[in-house]
């Protein structure tokens, strides 16, 4: 070649008819290293990645070659793989594809991206379609983007906490970005409470006319459902294990999931109060009853009483009253039916003239069916069936309706 070579550049060092060979050209203008190979007779491009610098010398990177099938110039190449007149891989957001397939194929010496072809993987070699990788680049980048907006937003954020020279900003979620933000995950995505309070706030802005009641809509609402009824039923259970009286969490429990309790009722109620007083204070202000939840139906007519006693109550004695079957109520039960029984009475003589009450209906939460053997469940059928003042419901009663609803959906 008779034409001068710049000292550190890239230049022809070979040209045929069938291919271009290109060097690099140390800083003595030594070529030193086979930089692309440019075919003539076919659309096909080489690359063999590298890096130089005095100090270092020549480094071979770990993929070796870089095989471009399907365009016959550098500037006909798309330009996630092109920069300018360089074929780069090392440009956001291609490097962070690069640097996944370097840990997930270890032993990587060959890229291939075909113009028109199929995507495939060996231990060695890579193989994609262009538009699968430009997919999965497009699909880096808008996360990659999404970071930095979310990166910024925090940085502002917490210095606007700090000083008034800085204005907290606001996160918008673009059209699609719920969608995309949770194709990372698979279908057993776990929501808390506080996961679908945060999606509900989201469809709380979006107007009405913009969320498309469809099957795939209902279906994403009941898998926020079953998610949330999972949780539920994991504290539930949770629970269930304590063996002291924990009667004030179940109270909190059922106040955070007042709908469980609403559901042991045949017509509609609402949740009036929790811990509510029902009357009968002494002249000294003493000995005042109080109702673990008040309920008022739907017509505002009447009210319901509803008695949250624990788990580990007792329902019937274990030994039996007369051999073989019958047995005698437990004086948890008992005690609880005549707590229930004094507070609608009380609630009937001083609040039924302040308010429409009459005849309220009251419910006790108390016990574990599970726990009793075959005839002294027979009893507590009987007992609750002709106990027309109170109806008794068992703790593992009120979850097997979390489940059953929880199958429902799941069905």
């Amino acid at each position: 070649m008779g034409n001068k070579i710049e000292p550190n550049s890239e230049a022809v060092h070979r040209d045929t008819a069938l291919k271009t060979e290109w060097q690099y050209f140390d800083e003595h203008s030594t070529p030193i290293h086979q930089s692309k190979v440019i075919h003539k007779d076919k659309p096909l491009i080489l690359i063999y990645p590298f890096s130089y610098s005095q100090e270092r010398g020549l480094s071979r990177k770990k993929i070796k070659i870089i095989e471009l099938r399907g365009w016959g110039q550098i500037k006909d190449v798309p330009t996630p793989l092109r920069s300018g007149e360089r074929i780069k891989v090392t440009v956001s957001p291609t490097k962070y594809l690069m640097s996944f397939l370097y840990k997930a194929f270890p032993e990587i010496e060959k890229l291939v991206i075909v113009k028109n072809g199929k995507t495939r993987f060996t231990k060695k070699s890579v193989t994609f379609s262009f538009q699968d990788f430009h997919d999965a680049i497009k699909a880096i980048g808008k996360e990659v983007r999404s970071y930095e907006v979310r990166r910024k937003t925090a940085i502002a954020n917490s210095l606007a906490e700090l000083t008034k020279q800085v204005s907290p900003r606001s996160t918008k979620l673009a059209k699609g970005g719920l969608a995309h933000h949770l194709s990372f995950y698979s279908d057993d995505i776990n929501l808390s409470n506080e996961d679908i309070d945060s999606v509900l706030s989201l469809l709380s802005l979006a107007p009405s006319a913009n969320i498309s009641v469809t099957e795939n809509f209902i279906q994403t609402k009941d898998k926020i459902n079953i998610a949330y009824l999972d949780d539920v039923i994991d504290r539930f259970n949770g629970l269930l294990k304590v063996k002291n009286d924990n009667e004030k969490d179940w109270q909190v429990f059922f106040e955070d999931h007042g709908w469980i309790l609403a559901n042991l009722f045949p017509f509609q109620v609402v949740m009036r109060d929790r811990e509510a007083y029902v009357g009968g204070k002494t002249i000294e202000n003493k000995e005042g009853r109080v109702v673990d939840f008040l309920f008022q139906n739907g017509f505002k007519d009447n009210y319901a009483l509803l008695e949250i006693k624990t788990h580990n109550k007792k329902l019937f004695k274990n030994k039996p009253y007369r051999e073989p079957d019958a047995y005698a109520i437990h004086d948890d039960l008992s005690g609880a039916i005549s707590q229930c029984l004094d507070q609608k009475n009380t609630f009937l003589i001083e609040m039924g003239q302040k308010y429409k009450v009459l005849d309220p209906k009251v419910i006790l939460v108390c016990g574990i069916k599970g726990n009793l053997n075959e005839n002294q469940a027979k009893c507590f059928e009987l007992t609750r069936a002709n106990q027309k003042n109170v109806d008794i419901v068992a703790f593992d009663e009120l979850l097997e309706k979390i489940k059953g609803l929880r199958d429902v959906l799941k069905s």
